[in-house]
């Protein structure tokens, strides 16, 4: 498994977001002295990865067809599209005739000497922010599986850089853990192109400490009863072709790194990615 593919308008790569959206998503979300939702970092994150995907697909003539996405949505029993009204793959050029609402959020920081103070911050927002009901991770996860086999299985897709899948959630206690959910994230890592098997990224967004934050966790360093282990669990081992990136974060760790962020994610997971020329499309 090489993961050594060119993203091209020949081989586009599939990207797929999933947001929790269940009700304790509305918690506060205290870390890297800022205070908003936990559902509004969400959407921050995710509206960066749609922004990342459409800046490595524009080109002076427009948006080329570098990726296929989905961004889906999930909370009380459902799962939902966020964006084109579909769970079906639709091409990054979709977004030429979508305008994200431009937001700008008063946000409060804490200084180091625990003042607040307030600053205007302006982002695109393609998500917005919601928060309600129960989190139906396992039904999330069966959409998935569906979502990538049928694109995998597609004949041409078949030499394409493998999936990549984005779960930005605030996580699963240790008592509703349970190896139906290891079970189903195995399930996605095993279907895969001719590159390599789809890579999960679970992104985990809690309400700890500003000083406890992790990027491509090392799992053989987690306690199955620490809290980040179920999804450092879940998440894929990395790449060799992210290594160096996750090194920038653990330069003192092996090289077993997991597919795993805690209140922390890389912005540079797409940019690390191979990309043909567009002279050459």
């Amino acid at each position: 498994m090489n993961y050594s593919q060119h993203i091209s308008t020949d081989n586009p790569a599939l990207v797929i977001i999933a947001i929790d959206q269940s009700g304790s998503m509305a918690e506060a979300f205290t870390n890297v002295s800022m205070i908003v939702s936990k559902s509004e970092i969400a959407s921050m994150i995710a509206s960066a990865m749609i922004d990342e995907m459409k800046l490595r697909s524009t080109h002076i003539d427009g948006l080329y067809h570098y990726f296929d996405f989905v961004v889906l949505g999930y909370s009380r029993q459902d799962v939902y599209p966020l964006i084109n009204n579909t769970l079906q793959p639709a091409p990054i050029t979709t977004l030429e005739n979508i305008t994200p609402t431009r937001q700008q959020r008063t946000i409060e920081y804490i200084t180091p000497d625990n003042h607040l103070f307030l600053a205007v911050e302006s982002f695109s927002e393609w998500i917005t922010p919601q928060a309600a009901g129960a989190t139906p991770m396992i039904e999330m996860l069966d959409t998935v599986t569906d979502i990538v086999d049928r694109w995998c299985n597609n004949r041409q897709n078949r030499d394409s850089f493998p999936p990549i899948i984005l779960n930005i959630t605030d996580g699963l206690s240790i008592a509703e853990y349970n190896s139906h959910h290891l079970q189903k994230c195995n399930q996605i890592k095993e279907i895969g192109t001719n590159d390599g098997k789809a890579l999960l990224f679970n992104i985990y967004i809690d309400s700890m400490p500003a000083n406890e934050r992790h990027n491509f966790t090392n799992i053989d360093t987690l306690s199955p009863q620490d809290r980040l282990y179920p999804l450092a669990e879940m998440s894929s081992p990395l790449p060799e072709l992210f290594h160096p990136l996750a090194h920038k974060y653990n330069p003192t760790a092996a090289t077993e790194y997991r597919a795993f962020c805690h209140n922390a994610v890389s912005l540079q997971i797409i940019p690390s990615l191979k990309f043909k020329s567009a002279l050459l499309k």
